[in-house]
């Protein structure tokens, strides 16, 4: 394999990594041979993606609206992120609003309504996985349970990008992999984005602006927009937030034009 590796280098544009319950850090991996350059790590090289068994092959995102995750106690910086990324993705998608409350985010799920869903707050990790508390509760992957067999997600496939601590890790559910990745492409998710392990919130910050502004704004795929997000803060002095980041979907996947107005849109009842 590393024989290949080399003899492929110049001709590999992505690598997708598909497999469950996948403990190693791919985003990690820093590729050595005797007479070759030194390229870094492989996420420096090229768009690092992640599959999982079951989920849909989406090439694009038709990104209806945009609702954001914002529970009691986030980040002090949260807002900023927000309305940067509002910014970021402009007019031609709807926004949504702030979700504050676990009730109104799993109706939203539920209904699949959503085109895209930014989560900014924090994300407990532990043994028993990942914890979001929202204003009415906890939240957490397990929720998203009967958004998964009914795969409500399946007809906007929104990109879910969830911009928290560890909101990529997952546990060992019954011989199956769960965690917030899993779960949401199994309900449907055309893509999801998350952290491998606790990142600087400003960081964070610039991330989103930057992946947003290559996706929506260059029009790049899922791939190139991950890889140019993590060039752009990947120069801060002793901060590895940009190699937290795993990506999931297509890196081939893009932005769908934004509908004309007037133009009628289905939605779920």
């Amino acid at each position: 394999m590393q024989e290949q590796f080399w003899r492929q280098r110049d001709h590999v544009t992505s690598f997708t990594v598909l497999g469950e319950q996948d403990a190693i850090p791919w985003e990690l991996m820093y590729p050595l041979s005797k007479g070759e350059d030194d390229g870094g790590f492989l996420a420096e090289w090229l768009p690092v993606v992640r599959r999982v068994f079951g989920q849909d092959r989406v090439r694009d995102f038709p990104l209806p609206g945009a609702a954001f995750v914002v529970p009691p106690g986030s980040p002090a910086d949260t807002h900023e992120e927000i309305r940067a990324v509002r910014a970021r993705i402009g007019p031609s998608v709807g926004d949504m609003g702030v979700l504050t409350e676990r009730s109104a985010l799993t109706r939203l799920i539920e209904r699949g309504e959503v085109g895209l869903l930014h989560f900014a707050c924090h994300n407990a990790f532990g043994p028993d996985g990942s914890r979001v508390t929202m204003a009415d509760g906890p939240f957490d992957p397990i929720d998203l349970s009967f958004a998964a067999e009914l795969r409500s997600l399946q007809d906007t496939h929104p990109l879910v990008f969830f911009n928290a601590c560890r909101s990529a890790g997952e546990i060992d559910w019954f011989g199956a992999s769960l965690g917030w990745a899993q779960q949401f492409l199994r309900a449907g998710a055309g893509a999801f984005i998350g952290t491998l392990w606790p990142v600087r919130s400003q960081s964070a910050l610039r991330f989103s602006e930057a992946f947003y502004h290559q996706l929506i704004s260059e029009g790049q795929p899922l791939g190139r927009a991950t890889l140019a997000a993590r060039q752009a803060i990947r120069d801060q002095h002793g901060d590895p937030t940009w190699l937290a980041y795993a990506v999931y979907g297509s890196p081939a996947a893009t932005v769908s034009p934004a509908p004309e107005p007037g133009t009628p849109r289905r939605v779920t009842v």
